[in-house]
């Protein structure tokens, strides 16, 4: 034991006699030429280092830049749907304010001989499954005092059908292009009484016209007045075909359609008795 303490003491003294000769040898210059050698000789490894240290710096700024990009490209097109989104917004808008417009028109001039149609405008939510152009969904029903038989129209006092059904907050349209639909018509300048029947939602055909009568091609064809709920001179259409032949009764005529009804969206039910 007293022999492991004497040799730490001995250590420990040989440690200090050379700090102090270093000390000694550096104030008086002679460790000069061994610091130069010792700085040569690391100067490279250095270099290397310093270079390795400047590359994985460029790296990682790289990559930050890189990241960066990559969150400005996704706020750019979040952004830029957003744009878009607001684009359609406002044109979406612009059309309804223009069928809105169109519909108000109407509805203020919607005056005959002192005699006005009582409207109820709604939007059309629904159609018929297979898109045949046999029925449609509008947002009108009891609540609005909606009944059956009551006639529907379009912008321009064009008529589209009748209501068939009423439920609490709607009512189902069967357009006049069913195959089921007849409505009584007169031609507005020949004046000659017939009716308007649907052609399996492929257009409208104007029937029961006497051999007598006369039509004429581009001639308007509008309700008569005679059938109940419907009031006289709702627009149908115009007579596009004329089909007669000596050995028929009647003659038939195709109509031909002011608007598309697939892309019908607001309508008037008129609630006149």
């Amino acid at each position: 034991m007293k022999k492991e303490i004497n040799k730490k003491i001995r250590d420990l003294i040989f440690l200090l006699v050379v700090i102090v000769l270093l000390i000694f040898l550096n104030k008086f210059g002679y460790l000069y030429q061994i610091k130069s050698f010792t700085a040569y000789s690391i100067n490279p490894i250095s270099k290397i280092f310093q270079s390795m240290s400047n590359e994985l710096g460029f790296f990682v700024d790289t990559l930050k830049s890189i990241d960066e990009f990559k969150n400005e490209n996704m706020n750019l097109k979040k952004e830029n749907l957003e744009m878009n989104y607001k684009i359609l917004q406002l044109e979406e808008m612009k059309i309804e304010n223009d069928i809105l417009r169109k519909q108000l028109n109407f509805s203020q001039n919607s005056c005959f001989d002192e005699n006005c149609l009582n409207l109820a405008m709604g939007d059309i939510t629904g159609r018929g499954p297979d898109n045949f152009g046999d029925y449609m969904i509008v947002n009108l029903g009891k609540r609005q005092k909606i009944e059956e038989g009551y006639p529907v129209i379009a912008s321009g006092g064009i008529l589209i059908g009748k209501v068939v059904e009423v439920f609490e907050d709607y009512s189902r349209i069967m357009l006049i292009t069913d195959s089921e639909s007849s409505v009584n018509s007169i031609t507005q300048k020949t004046r000659s009484n017939g009716i308007s029947k649907g052609s399996y939602a492929t257009g409208i055909k104007l029937e029961m016209i006497n051999q007598s009568e006369n039509l004429i091609k581009g001639d308007l064809v509008i309700t008569s007045g005679l059938e109940n709920k419907i009031p006289k001179g709702l627009v149908i259409g115009k007579i596009s075909n004329i089909e007669e032949a000596a050995n028929k009764i009647f003659k038939t005529a195709e109509l031909e359609l002011f608007i598309d009804f697939n892309k019908v969206e607001k309508v008037f039910i008129i609630k006149n008795d």
